[in-house]
């Protein structure tokens, strides 16, 4: 259920796809992005993770493909 509601709310930020994994204290986060990454989409991915999961930021691992 927490994966889904991470996908969701990445999704309504903007970004056309996401899988998020979650692994005891980890998270590993996939989204289709044209471009890299800025900060401030990295920021607003883990801040969803941290709210919907707490899982700290030094443990989510993003990855756009």
């Amino acid at each position: 259920e927490k994966e889904s509601n991470i996908e969701a709310l990445i999704v309504a930020k903007g970004f056309e796809k996401c899988i998020s994994v979650l692994n005891g204290e980890n998270a590993s986060i996939i989204v289709k992005a044209d471009e890299e990454l800025v900060s401030s989409q990295i920021a607003q991915i883990s801040e969803i993770v941290y709210t919907s999961a707490g899982i700290l930021p030094a443990n989510t691992k993003i990855i756009r493909k």
